[in-house]
């Protein structure tokens, strides 16, 4: 099968998606085992950009071929889910800030898309320093008051906690991915310009300075 001729072939189908997976499963195992090997093998991480790309990348494109499998498998497109949920989920501390359980279950479709739109903004202007309550609510066509309450009532933390959850989810993935060699490079990176006080946000919700997690993670 011909993938390249788009104008004969149904890319929505699920017959033309499983081919596309058989034919770029191959290389791609083949990166990830690499990756793995090398994980494994505890060599230093050098600051070969190329490199570290694509060892950082081994999860994403795990993550890729199970979701166009599933989609091919399914038919139907694949349903994004809050980062928040993940977040949730993984870190007792960021349980212990909400007001009360988030349950996804009890979360309609039409607010967990809103959720996954509300995330992607946050990340649009993570780098930012304050991040404007206003500026978001205008972009996700609410007031500033229904924001507020929108986000309190789905997952039980107020904008400015669930924005700081976000923004230090996203220096942790800096760190585990190497995109940086230092702290405050991560700090400004997601929008903190006082690294004191980032590390001390960082700990508090993952029990470890961020300087601890990059060193281990040189190593």
């Amino acid at each position: 099968m011909n993938l390249n001729n788009k104008n004969n072939i149904d890319l929505s189908s699920p017959e033309v998606l499983m081919q596309f997976i058989k034919e770029i499963k191959a290389p791609l195992d083949s990166i990830i085992e690499a990756n793995q090997k090398r994980s494994n093998s505890n060599a230093i991480i050098t600051k070969d950009r190329t490199s570290n790309i694509i060892f950082s990348s081994s999860q994403e494109i795990a993550k890729l071929i199970d979701n166009v499998v599933k989609l091919a498998n399914d038919g139907k497109a694949v349903e994004k889910v809050p980062l928040i949920y993940e977040i949730y989920n993984s870190n007792t501390r960021v349980q212990s800030m909400c007001k009360n359980e988030i349950n996804p279950n009890k979360i309609s479709r039409q607010d967990t898309s809103w959720l996954v739109d509300l995330e992607g903004e946050v990340y649009k202007n993570i780098k930012h320093k304050d991040l404007n309550l206003y500026d978001l609510s205008y972009k996700m066509a609410v007031s500033e008051r229904q924001l507020h309450r929108k986000i309190k009532s789905l997952i039980h933390l107020t904008p400015n906690k669930y924005i700081r959850v976000l923004r230090l989810h996203k220096a942790k993935q800096c760190i585990d991915d190497y995109l940086y060699d230092t702290i405050s490079q991560i700090s400004y990176a997601v929008g903190y310009y006082d690294t004191h006080y980032f590390s001390k946000l960082f700990k508090e919700q993952y029990n470890m300075y961020p300087k601890e997690l990059l060193n281990a993670r040189r190593f």
